[in-house]
């Protein structure tokens, strides 16, 4: 509830940053949510993918941390 931590997290979804925010969590949550899936799961080639996606969000949270810290 504190002020300061409200305005950072409302910028980080809606600031100039907003968008790198909203692909960090399509790739880190709803990327994976397809190995739900036996098909998915068991497949190399849609691991492979996932996993790519995975990283890319990775990459995403550290550019939201740092780029926006600064």
């Amino acid at each position: 509830g504190n002020l300061y931590e409200r305005f950072m997290l409302v910028n980080r979804m809606f600031g100039q940053y907003g968008w790198a925010y909203w692909c960090l969590l399509l790739c880190n949550f709803l990327a994976p949510q397809v190995l739900w899936f036996k098909k998915f799961r068991t497949s190399p080639f849609w691991l492979f993918v996932v996993s790519l996606i995975v990283s890319v969000g990775m990459w995403l949270e550290r550019f939201v941390i740092i780029v926006q810290s600064l």
